[in-house]
């Protein structure tokens, strides 16, 4: 993002002084000179749009109003009460930028497995929220992938889901009552992509901010007229641990 706009990012982000973005594919907009970098590592999922939207209002007005939140069922309905004033379940028909698809201001970019070229991937102009989920467990234990058919699976160039298989799982979420069905396993996720590395591009303009959020941390990112706000995501390599007892 461009030097000097202000940001308050969760505990998982590290400011770092080098950019890890990877140079190798045009952007819409210019790169500025000077750029605030921010590193981080998420385990579980990555997600852009109206459920980091919801899930900021509910963080911040459980920090300034603790009374409130004094249990799970309590949780759920203010957080349901929440979403519902956010437009995430009931899109007013004079519907501001910010209640709109995530088309308006995002253009994704994929590097499938064993590739080292970017493809462009349609960002669907229903979607309001995506997700990149690693491990199959999303929203409480839900999996919202789903168990797809092998026929779909060909048909889509998807494989079997599988935590140890070196891809993100990339899906999206319409509004809150598609979201309420998935996480219920009435019905799978809007499937957009396969991927073992993601690149967001995200453009200001009518937006002013975008929210995000990385294994329940979300944040707000200012957003420029003048400049793009990139997110890269790549698997890292890690250390297998093994803890035993005596």
């Amino acid at each position: 993002m461009p030097a000097g706009e202000v940001v308050d990012p969760p505990h998982s982000l590290k400011l770092t002084e080098e950019s890890a973005l990877d140079e190798g594919l045009e952007v819409e907009r210019q790169l500025p000179e000077k750029a605030t970098c921010y590193e981080g590592v998420f385990y579980n999922y990555f997600s852009i749009g109206m459920d980091a939207q919801v899930a900021y209002g509910f963080h911040h007005l459980r920090n300034e109003k603790p009374y409130l939140a004094q249990g799970p069922i309590t949780n759920k309905l203010i957080y349901s009460g929440y979403s519902c004033t956010q437009g995430w379940f009931f899109t007013p028909c004079s519907s501001t930028p910010s209640l709109r698809g995530l088309k308006n201001i995002l253009r994704m970019h994929v590097k499938k497995v064993n590739c080292s070229e970017w493809e462009q991937i349609p960002v669907p102009s229903s979607v309001r929220a995506i997700v990149a989920l690693n491990l199959h467990n999303y929203g409480s234990g839900r999996n919202p992938w789903g168990n797809l058919k092998p026929e779909y699976l060909d048909k889509r160039g998807f494989v079997e889901a599988h935590a140890d298989d070196g891809l993100l799982e990339i899906f999206g979420l319409k509004q809150g009552w598609h979201a309420s069905f998935v996480m219920v396993e009435l019905i799978s996720a809007k499937h957009i992509a396969q991927a073992a590395a993601i690149r967001l591009e995200i453009r200001g303009g009518e937006w002013t901010d975008a929210y995000l959020q990385m294994d329940g941390e979300p944040w707000k990112q200012p957003l420029s007229k003048d400049y793009s706000t990139f997110v890269e995501i790549k698997k890292v390599p890690f250390q297998s641990v093994m803890v035993t007892g005596e």
